[in-house]
């Protein structure tokens, strides 16, 4: 599919589910892009966050974004911040059926792997009808505690699903990639049940999707 296509069809999907309805004041396509796209990279990234708490309604403007993908790198050289990633992470994390379409849409058109991931999240959250779930983002090792020497209980490979028991576990004996404590999660791998603890990168942003 051209890439004029998948502008097309992400288009159909984002005029799908109409902004209308929100309150407050309609959010804007370039209030958008200078959160998700235009900003740092750690202030992109955590605006994925911000974006999924907007809920069904911001996925027109999440689809727009996507759709905007080639011309974002040609206009600002590369300098995107965290997108497309944030924005991806967002869409996996609004319980919406055009969520997902756009997440699938975008998908099929660029066969992206952090798309497919958030597809997989998607759909986990939705079979277990609850936020505490999710899909690891990148290979990493389970282990036994919240510390860097711990045992490591097995080697984890992207797509991973698990239960997410306990998020930020702040360890104040370790300096973490940016100073400051280092941080880990604690989850229950599906479908074995191994327990253990997941450290967070630098960015100290969640590793599931």
């Amino acid at each position: 599919m051209g890439k004029r296509a998948i502008g097309v069809v992400l288009l159909a999907v984002a005029l799908a589910c109409p902004l209308a309805g929100r309150a407050g004041p309609p959010l804007t396509l370039p209030e958008w892009e200078k959160r998700m796209v235009q900003g740092g990279y750690v202030d992109t990234l955590y605006a994925a966050y911000w974006a999924a708490a907007q809920g069904e309604a911001a996925v027109p403007i999440l689809a727009q974004l996507l759709q905007n993908r080639q011309k974002y790198g040609e206009e600002w050289h590369g300098a995107v911040g965290a997108f497309p990633f944030n924005v991806l992470w967002a869409l996996a994390h609004i319980p919406s059926s055009q969520s997902l379409k756009t997440l699938e849409t975008y998908q099929a058109a660029t066969q992206d792997a952090t798309a497919a991931l958030a597809i997989k999240g998607w759909w986990l959250r939705r079979f277990q009808e609850s936020s505490r779930y999710g899909v690891l983002v990148n290979d990493g090792s389970l282990l036994e505690s919240a510390g860097e020497k711990s045992r490591e209980v097995k080697k984890l490979k992207s797509g991973q699903q698990v239960k997410i028991m306990q998020e930020k576990i702040a360890n104040y004996r370790e300096v973490g990639p940016r100073g400051g404590p280092a941080y880990y999660d604690r989850v229950e791998l599906l479908p074995s049940g191994e327990q253990g603890c997941i450290p967070r990168a630098g960015d100290d942003f969640t590793p599931f999707i």
